[in-house]
């Protein structure tokens, strides 16, 4: 008898944990999907204000970069 109920409560227990796992995987996708997606909304937000900057400046990135290496030397 004691077989029985040990087995029912361990089949029980894998099959909960199991069914667990699956929503936590989930979960930790959809967390991930919505992560990615606010740094990809803030990275074109950055290169909107730099191209707005470098508009404001006159200079473009191949002529910055020209300007910098030109100040170290």
């Amino acid at each position: 008898m004691f077989r029985v109920r040990a087995t029912s409560f361990l089949s029980g227990f894998a099959v909960a944990s199991a069914i667990a796992i699956y929503q936590l995987q989930k979960d930790v996708w959809g967390s991930h999907q919505i992560l990615a997606d606010e740094v990809e909304g803030y990275y074109s937000q950055l290169e909107k204000r730099i191209k707005q900057l470098e508009h404001l400046t006159g200079l473009s990135p191949s002529k910055d970069t020209h300007q910098v290496a030109g100040k170290d030397d």
